[in-house]
């Protein structure tokens, strides 16, 4: 379900900006933590010393007698690549005050000169080794962690070693030059502008009434600008020495890789490695308090959502991790489950006050505890969301669960173990060196999927409903609630009218759930399976094409890439090229189509009935096809095709998919416009268009128009008789396919042969350049502002010349970076993209962007206007050219096993045959590229005065 509201490189889901805010509230990655009885120990380098959970052998754990800890793992998913990692077991609660953000400053100058690498050199050594700065060259520093990752696209010894040393330069050998540390000033500074967000405000205003007499609501990690602007050199060195020491760290390899030659390697690149003496200890974190009487909080901020949290906060008690505290733990997080899936229950039905809600549990930052509801509601009626979750919380700790909805989450549970078990073996070897780190600082064992899985089969009959309310209720009994408020609304007197609401509804009384018992799919027989007409083998790319009777067309492309793993696409239709009968209903139909469920089922109920099953149903409304797109396993493979194939010919049309559209779009139109990059979305999309109405983000008046019937009438024609393509690649035989497809998709009456082009329709016009930039207008903060330059290009019909702009929009990516961040310290990330449209004739584009200060606007486009200006003159070295190219040959050469490019690569071939070609010609194509050619490309086409600019400035900027 996708809202195009993006500048024409991607989508931004419904749900996806509303989870950011239950992803930032959520509780911190720690162990479980019932009650303790026995002392626990604390004399090991890696919990799995003590406990009784058994590690994941083929991980070799190890510690230097300077006491860094490392781990390494072979693994070949994909081949011949490797993640490298190194962590600190401190973030920013190690900071003083006068070093209020500065851990994070640190991590930006380990690229900023080291002994024995200068500044300006270490992004540019690893580009010439395939990496690209940003995706595989990165840093992140949290509360309690800091930490550096490579991810190697060839892990030759050469690699290896060279990724090695450069962590080992950055452990200890980091200068800290004043002029350099004055420089990356700007760029830190830009980045706390760009995180200045209504959620980043709330977050902080959360934690500060959560944990009051803590230090964590001081030391958000971005800092403050009052140290970052002014901070010296000598408190970046104490920050540095005292927690950038070996027994705080922790180095992991993991790939296509000889264990034992690392850790060699590791042992000569880090044994000299000595940190002071007598390095500072773990900060006092201050005190939680078990006594505290119900609380309220408020926080105001014109641009937020309407954020309602409920926690229960007691002080931490320290727990093993242990096979009987995972079991507890797991009872605990069913009971979230279940409750979390009675509040989608009710935001299901699009008239609830609650537009989203969810509960979790967890430990936070050691110190404290905490259950916790976060919800969304509607802005004029929070009150009643207030009482909604009071409610919904207080059933489930009166009355328990029901047996019905204990099996619904043993069941998915189940499933994502055995699957987890299954596919272990192609587990990707970035998230693996992350698994590893992540475990090791929240004091938990890694072990196997298999073992998860078997501990889990055993224990299931000791999994009642009665354990289960007992484990969630002992998360939340014992304390008083702290309830939040974050609106847009403001309020008189909020604190009591919070707590008034949440004790009102605390008086109605709640009945015990009801138990549905089983329910069964209703979509289980489509007729008589349909017979393949043609078969067509294509060796050299590996696949297979099948044409059913009924004119269903298959690319098939079996791969043991991803164990247990099969990814489908289905697009019939044309998409946005269809005819609609008014704006906005395109944009619409992506987003409320399956929240509107099927015909037997509501969106709610097929959760419960498909519960246990590996399945998923995506819908877009792409630029020239409708798609589902989802992944499931050969075992679901047939139960996902009936699920496809029951939305092609029964769908639900209820109302309730448009009521939960429109509860929240006005949401997302208020979050839109708090940031430049919200602005961009909503608007720039559309203008780029010369206000194409498919696009963008629709206004008020456009939502209220559509109504159920024009989303029917938009998408019947197509799901009844359009032609069908199905793109499948991944775990599953040629034999198992097609019994999945023949009694499903390829039953079906017969499809179109063919479906009308819609050329009318494929008219997308590029604005005319400007002399002076179109002004839009955010409501953020003062200093947060937006200089964008578009300049048109050409459509995809021609791949060689595609292949080309994207490797010119590669070295232009390296001159922003080297110029817009490094040398003027304009920005944290300069943006940049080529798009060449294979849809609309003639279209296309190359777009630069970058967040800056208000008044380095006009700067920002004479720096961009002049890098333009210089390839255009030729100005492309050898060096930035391979930097450019070689991260690109490696992406492509990795991207041949990985499935996820095959599906990008393969879907709608039977429409575009050629695409099969452009597979094969794909590295040529970027190995005969010169650099002349993307001289003459940039002569071309990005001369200054053929662009199209926009700048975003707060709207009460002169």
């Amino acid at each position: 379900m996708a809202l195009k509201i993006g500048t024409g490189t991607g989508a931004t889901s419904l749900t996806a900006i509303l989870a950011l805010a239950v992803s930032l509230a959520a509780c911190q990655p720690a162990s479980d933590r019932p009650e303790a009885d026995v002392a626990i120990p604390t004399d090991y380098a890696f919990v799995h010393e003590v406990t009784d959970l058994p590690a994941d052998p083929d991980i070799i754990y190890g510690q230097l007698e300077n006491g860094l800890r490392y781990a390494v793992r072979t693994n070949e998913t994909p081949p011949n690549v490797a993640s490298v990692r190194m962590v600190f077991n401190m973030g920013s609660l190690g900071e003083a005050d006068d070093q209020r953000g500065l851990a994070h400053f640190i991590e930006h100058m380990a690229f900023n000169g080291t002994t024995d690498v200068p500044e300006g050199e270490m992004v540019p050594l690893l580009e010439r080794y395939g990496l690209q700065f940003g995706p595989d060259t990165n840093a992140f520093t949290g509360y309690e962690t800091v930490g550096y990752q490579l991810d190697l696209p060839d892990a030759g010894d050469e690699a290896v070693e060279t990724a090695l040393f450069l962590m080992r330069q950055t452990a200890s050998e980091i200068l800290f030059d004043p002029e350099a540390i004055d420089r990356e000033r700007g760029v830190v500074l830009s980045e706390e502008r760009v995180r200045n967000t209504p959620i980043r405000r709330w977050n902080n205003a959360v934690w500060r009434f959560r944990l009051p007499d803590t230090l964590v609501p001081d030391r958000d990690a971005i800092g403050t600008t009052e140290v970052l602007e002014n901070a010296q050199r000598e408190r970046f060195v104490d920050y540095y020495e005292n927690f950038y020491t070996p027994e705080r760290g922790m180095v992991v390899v993991v790939g296509d890789v000889d264990p034992q030659a690392v850790i060699a390697r590791i042992e000569a690149s880090f044994a000299d490695w000595e940190g002071l003496e007598a390095p500072r200890e773990d900060p006092d974190l201050g005190t939680v308090s078990a006594d505290r009487p119900i609380s309220a909080g408020y926080f105001h901020d014109p641009e937020i959502y309407t954020i309602f949290t409920v926690d229960a906060v007691r002080p931490f008690t320290p727990v093993l991790d242990s096979a009987a505290a995972r079991f507890d733990n797991n009872l605990a997080n069913i009971g979230d489950a279940i409750l979390s899936r009675r509040f989608a229950t009710l935001t299901s039905s699009g008239t609830s006050p609650l537009i989203q809600a969810a509960a979790n549990h967890g430990t936070d930052f050691g110190i404290a505890d905490r259950a916790s509801v976060l919800a969304i509601a509607r802005p004029d009626r929070w009150e009643e969301g207030v009482a909604a979750v009071e409610q919904e919380l207080r059933r489930a700790l009166e009355h328990g669960f029901t047996r019905a909805e204990l099996d619904e989450q043993i069941a998915n549970l189940h499933t994502a173990l055995r699957d987890g078990a299954e596919q272990a073996g192609t587990r990707p070897t970035s998230g693996l060196a992350d698994q590893i780190w992540s475990n090791w600082r929240s004091d938990q064992v890694l072990t196997t999927p298999q073992s998860m899985l078997e501990r889990f089969e055993a224990t299931l009959p000791d999994v009642t409903p009665e354990a289960v309310s007992a484990a969630f209720r002992a998360r939340w009994d014992g304390v008083e609630p702290l309830l939040f408020l974050a609106t847009s609304v403001e309020l008189e007197d909020p604190q009591t009218r919070l707590i008034e609401a949440w004790q009102a509804s605390a008086e109605q009384p709640v009945e015990a759930p009801e138990d549905h018992g089983e329910l069964s799919f209703a979509y289980t027989d489509f007729g008589p399976a349909g017979e393949i007409t043609s078969r067509e083998e294509i060796a050299d790319l590996g696949l297979v094409r099948l044409r059913f009777a009924n004119g269903v067309a298959v690319t098939f492309k079996q791969t043991d890439f991803e164990d247990g793993t099969v990814r489908v696409r289905l697009d019939f239709g044309r998409g946005e090229l269809e005819p609609r009968a008014m704006p906005a209903v395109d944009i619409i139909a992506g987003s409320v189509f399956t929240a509107s469920g099927l015909g037997e089922h509501s969106a709610d109920e097929l959760g419960r009935v498909l519960a246990g099953r590996n399945i998923g149903y995506s819908f877009n409304v792409g630029d020239d096809s409708f798609s589902f797109n989802t992944a499931t396993t050969p075992g679901d493979l047939r139960i996902q095709m009936d699920l496809l194939t029951a939305f092609l010919t029964d769908p639900g049309w209820r109302q309730e998919g448009m009521e939960q559209f429109r509860a929240v779009i006005p949401e997302i139109r208020r979050n839109s416009y708090s940031t430049p990059g919200g602005v961009m979305s909503a608007e720039v999309a559309r203008l780029i268009r010369s206000g194409d109405e498919r696009y963008g983000l629709p206004d008020p008046e456009q939502v209220a128009g559509v109504d159920m019937a024009a989303i029917r009438d938009f998408l019947t024609p197509a799901l009844e008789s359009a032609p069908i393509e199905l793109t499948i690649v991944g775990d599953v035989s040629e034999e198992a396919l097609i019994e999945a497809l023949a009694a499903t998709l390829g039953a079906l009456p017969d499809r179109a042969d063919s479906w009308p082009d819609y050329a009318e329709a494929r008219t997308v016009v590029f604005p005319d350049p400007v002399v002076e930039p179109v002004v839009l207008l955010h409501n953020g903060p003062a200093n947060q502002a937006r200089a964008n330059v578009y300049w048109p290009t050409f459509d995809d019909s021609d791949p060689a010349r595609t292949r080309a702009m994207a490797l010119l929009n590669a070295v232009f990516d390296l001159k922003l970076t080297e110029r817009l961040r490094e040398r003027e310290g304009l920005t944290y990330s300069a943006s940049n993209a080529a798009s060449e449209s294979d849809v609309y004739p003639d279209y296309g584009y190359l777009y630069v962007g970058a967040d800056v200060r208000l008044e380095t606007v006009d700067q920002t486009y004479a720096a961009i206007n002049e890098l333009a200006a210089d390839m255009a003159a030729g100005s492309i070295s050898d060096d930035e050219f391979l930097r450019a190219r070689t991260p690109l040959l490696e992406r492509i050469e990795n991207a041949q096993e990985n499935n996820g490019a095959w599906m990008s690569w393969l879907s709608q071939s039977w429409a575009h045959p050629d695409r099969l070609d452009r597979i094969r010609s794909l590295r040529s194509d970027y190995e005969s590229v010169t650099r002349e050619d993307l001289v003459a490309l940039a002569a071309t086409y990005i001369a200054p005065e053929r662009s199209w600019r926009v700048t975003i400035v707060p709207r009460d900027a002169e």
